[in-house]
C-alpha cells in the first residue's frame, strides 16, 4: 500500500538533489526572491538511507519528500519529511547552503514576478496577513 499513490508527479527526480533554484514572491515584503539551495553528500544519505516506523513494526520509509518554507525577509528553510516524529530540520553549512537574493542582485527571477502591477492584494489575502506577526525563527 503506497502512501504516496496519489501525489503528483511534479517535481519529482530518480536521484535526491544536488542543488535547487527557485523564484518567488514575499507578499509581506512585497518583493521578488531568487533562491539557491545546494545540498551536500549528507542530505543525499540521509534520503538513500531506510528507515523503520516506530507506529509500524517491519515497516520502512525513506526520507523522500523535502518541505521548503518561505518567509518575509528571504528567509528559507528546508526540512526532510519523517513519519515517526517531527519533519527534520536541515541545517549547518556541512549539509546545506542557501542562498537567497533580490532586487539587482536577480539572475534567473529577474522579472519573473507575478506581481507585476506592483503588489496589490486580493480581500481574501489582506484578511490572511491582518495582524499576523512574522514567523521569523519561530517555525
Amino acid at each position: 500500500n503506497d502512501l504516496f499513490a496519489g501525489r503528483s508527479p511534479f517535481n519529482k527526480a530518480k536521484n535526491p538533489p544536488q542543488f535547487i533554484r527557485f523564484c518567488w514572491d514575499s507578499i509581506i515584503d512585497k518583493k521578488l526572491y531568487e533562491t539557491r539551495i545546494t545540498f551536500s553528500g549528507e542530505v543525499w544519505k540521509m534520503m538513500l538511507t531506510p528507515y523503520a516506523l516506530t507506529h509500524r513494526p517491519g515497516e520502512i520509509r525513506y526520507h523522500r519528500f523535502m518541505l521548503i518554507g518561505l518567509a518575509p525577509g528571504g528567509k528559507v528553510r528546508v526540512w526532510l519529511e519523517d513519519y515517526n516524529e517531527a519533519n527534520i530540520l536541515i541545517t549547518g553549512e556541512k549539509v546545506i547552503l542557501i542562498e537567497t537574493v533580490s532586487g539587482d542582485q536577480l539572475d534567473l527571477c529577474k522579472g519573473k514576478t507575478i506581481y507585476k502591477d506592483d503588489y496589490q492584494y486580493s480581500r481574501r489575502t489582506l484578511d490572511f496577513i491582518k495582524d499576523k506577526k512574522y514567523p521569523y525563527g519561530e517555525w
